[in-house]
């Protein structure tokens, strides 16, 4: 936890009242500006900033998060600002937008965005029409903001001065500290993608020489999916801290719908071609344990982590074995009532036990380099994985080909220990995956999945 954990400092000028309310002046008078010289909605932008210390650089934190959340919301709009004013002032951030959209539709994103991050309650977001009409939340049937630290009103709690300002700076810290947590083992996870598809040559896989069995994928497709997926695996995060006194076996039906929500990214960033959907079920339990550990203070290490998922999947394969009659029959639950196969599900209920498997005999091969590392990896789970990627593309025969395949290498010392004859090796045995249409996406999943544990 140590290497991923930050402290923001919250050390800065101390601001006199008077400043404060020249500042206050200041931006009431660009705002008027702004509405008289474009007639158009206004959003201001502020932190809710306690202390006489309004900068320092938990406080830009705060605020680079907020306008990140503000372009997002304004991409997904399809909106571009006439004109902004970012202004991160020693008396306190503030910024002006003036947009081409309605006030009211802007007031119910901005009510939105405001419950959408542990950091929204620090963003203070006002919607001002272009008649120079502030709309408030009531208007739009919302209660009042809530306090950073109970339940009552936040303006309530500000004008008794019911907590301490020390106790409130702890609380921002705290959520502060969270969402940069939770980025980082995003990007861990964003990258462990594009190291599972950089990794070259991969049998029947997309990598950088060629797009194996697949004729529509590129290593293009790939990064422009693993991109769209960034976020959700730190909302995953984040869903395992919000949810850490939940009870384990209600985490899963928690997270479904977020796993929904990204494959729908993944689809719309791909034009509708599978790239992700694996590695979102096991990157989604994986983050959300993450999370949950991190909540509870605790170690998240792999054994932590894969334990943590077994007991989230708990019973989940038991679905495969009583599928419901009426409805349509996935290629998932065929396998499992034919060969008895339960994929990913299987996979995930164990705690990833093949992934931890590799790991530990990647222990003996701490010498080699990280991409030969994966490779032999990548060997072993297509010895030992029952891929339902490969059974769907070529059957149980073509299970039994790529097992017995990876073996060979496996055992073949000047193979295995050789990084140029491992890459000659595989080259070959990706050309007789391509004749055969096969594809090791099960296997390509756990790939990435180690990558990320090697990076962790």
């Amino acid at each position: 936890m140590q290497k991923i954990s930050k402290t923001f400092s919250t050390e800065g000028v101390d601001i006199s009242l008077e400043a404060l309310l020249q500042a206050r002046e200041d931006r009431a008078f660009l705002q008027q500006q702004l509405l008289a010289k474009h007639q158009q909605t206004l959003l201001s932008f502020t932190l809710t900033a306690v202390g006489s210390v309004k900068k320092n650089e938990l406080y830009d934190y705060l605020f680079a998060k907020g306008l990140e959340n503000l372009t997002a919301c304004f991409n997904r709009l399809n909106i571009k600002p006439i004109e902004a004013l970012i202004r991160p002032l020693e008396t306190g951030h503030e910024a002006l937008f003036v947009l081409p959209i309605e006030a009211a539709t802007l007031k119910s994103e901005m009510i939105a965005l405001e419950d959408s991050s542990p950091l929204s309650r620090l963003w203070d977001f006002d919607v001002i029409d272009k008649n120079g009409k502030l709309l408030s939340r009531a208007e739009f049937d919302f209660p009042p903001r809530s306090c950073l630290l109970c339940e009552q009103e936040a303006k309530v709690c500000a004008r008794h001065r019911t907590h301490a300002i020390d106790e409130i700076l702890a609380e921002m810290q705290n959520r502060a500290q969270a969402v940069y947590f939770a980025e980082r083992i995003a990007e861990l996870a964003y990258k462990a993608l594009l190291k599972e598809v950089y990794l070259s040559p991969k049998p029947g896989l997309v990598d950088l020489e060629n797009n194996g069995s697949h004729q529509d994928m590129t290593v293009q497709i790939f990064e422009q999916s693993a991109e769209a997926l960034r976020p959700y695996f730190m909302q995953f995060v984040l869903k395992g801290m919000a949810t850490y006194k939940v009870d384990i076996s209600q985490i899963l039906s928690q997270i479904r719908p977020l796993g929904m929500l990204a494959e729908k990214a993944m689809y719309q960033a791909t034009r509708n071609v599978n790239t992700h959907k694996g590695a979102i079920f096991a990157f989604g339990l994986v983050c959300t344990a993450i999370g949950r550990l991190y909540a509870q203070n605790k170690p998240y290490d792999v054994t932590a982590i894969c334990h943590l998922v077994a007991e989230m999947t708990q019973g989940i394969c038991g679905e495969l074995k009583h599928y419901p009659k009426d409805q349509p029959l996935t290629a998932g639950v065929r396998f499992y009532q034919q060969y008895g196969l339960t994929g990913a599900r299987g996979e995930a209920e164990s705690g990833f036990i093949l992934v931890q498997q590799a790991l530990a005999m990647l222990q003996s091969h701490q010498d080699k380099s990280f991409e030969h590392q994966l490779q032999i990896a990548l060997l072993f789970f297509m010895q030992h994985n029952q891929d339902t990627n490969v059974v769907n593309r070529a059957g149980m025969s073509g299970l039994s080909f790529v097992q017995t395949e990876a073996v060979k290498r496996l055992e073949n010392k000047e193979i295995l220990q050789n990084a140029t004859a491992l890459t000659q090796s595989l080259r070959e045995l990706d050309q007789a995956c391509v004749k055969q249409n096969i594809s090791c996406g099960g296997s390509a999943d756990l790939v990435a999945l180690t990558a990320f544990f090697l990076s962790l």
